[in-house]
């Protein structure tokens, strides 16, 4: 191994990674997880806005035995971003050798982190959705494109229902898709959207019941994976399915803090964690007219394992890398 620490930039990672290689790394990773091969203590958030910072970023640590490294993935929104042309959420990676703590590599991780998300949502569909026909997205933003960049390639989509409050994220959404072999449709409300829907998946910035029980019908399978509450009460409580991608996280952020922070739901709420299915461990769906409502609050180890194996490739290529001796310059 190299005593030299590297620089590797967003544009490297692209030329050696594609969407397929992130979607079947987190199965990988996944599996590893519910095999006890990972270690992952929950991600820790740091809001700096008391500070006079509009942004927030989430430290997410881990060790994976069978790539033999460590790290942290950095994660954050920025709120000003936007404003300069930048992405809302930023991500950055930094990868050390597990036994001597050497630095191997600080990465751009916004490819990573962009299709890790979507990556997520396609295996979590693909392991628990009874059909995949007809999938409803709510929030038309970037991560959504991931999401269905990734659904697309594994499932066999036949129609996608974007709901969006701007009807220009809409369009603008649909535009991204120009040669899809699915029917997209622009959707005006929510409810539209999601009635009769085989997946649906809530990705946005919301904090509001953006699903309601009702129209959801027997078999479907809701994704949530925004920061906040995305879904009614009755819909949890009414699941005939209730998942996690990781209980230490999932029970304190995301669309179940709020049940969780009030006694609505518990630990004992929790009928399978994502990872457990993957492996082999635990059951998904059981039959095909199950509700099942998972919220995936995002792995740090996922974008690690991705991370390597770009770090891996990259060093191999002989492309050139900019480099440095930490220890003595």
């Amino acid at each position: 191994m190299s005593d030299r620490s590297y620089v590797i930039s967003n544009s490297q990672v692209k030329r050696h990674m594609t969407p397929m290689d992130v979607i079947e790394i987190v199965e990988q990773s996944w599996k590893w997880y519910g095999e006890g091969q990972i270690i992952m203590p929950s991600k820790v958030t740091t809001d700096m806005t008391p500070a006079g910072v509009p942004g927030w970023f989430n430290s997410m640590p881990s060790y994976i035995a069978p790539l033999q490294v460590a790290g942290i993935k950095l994660v954050g929104g920025y709120a000003e971003n936007p404003k300069h042309g930048k992405p809302y959420i930023k991500a950055n990676l930094m990868l050390t050798d597990p036994e001597s703590g050497d630095l191997r590599a600080v990465m751009c991780g916004d490819w990573i982190s962009d299709y890790r998300t979507g990556a997520q949502a396609a295996v979590a569909a693909k392991y628990l959705a009874a059909r995949t026909d007809a999938l409803t997205i709510i929030g038309a933003g970037n991560q959504a494109f991931y999401c269905l960049d990734c659904m697309r390639r594994i499932l066999d989509i036949k129609e996608v229902r974007v709901c969006d409050i701007s009807a220009a994220a809409r369009e603008r959404f649909i535009a991204r898709f120009p040669d899809a072999p699915f029917r997209l449709v622009s959707c005006e409300t929510n409810e539209v959207g999601c009635r009769g829907a085989d997946m649906i998946i809530t990705i946005t910035t919301a904090n509001a019941a953006l699903v309601e029980d009702p129209w959801v019908k027997p078999g479907a399978l809701v994704m949530t994976m925004g920061s906040f509450t995305e879904t009614s009460a009755d819909l949890v409580l009414n699941a005939d399915k209730l998942m996690l991608d990781h209980i230490g996280q999932g029970l304190h952020r995301g669309n179940l803090k709020e049940m969780a922070a009030k006694g609505l739901v518990t630990e004992a709420s929790i009928g399978a964690v994502l990872p457990d299915v993957v492996c082999g461990k635990a059951t998904g769906r059981e039959h095909p007219d199950q509700r099942i409502v998972i919220e995936l609050v995002g792995m740090g180890c996922l974008d690690l394992a991705v991370a390597a194996t770009a770090y891996a490739r990259i060093l191999a290529s002989g492309e050139k890398v900019v480099s440095v001796d930490m220890e003595n310059g």
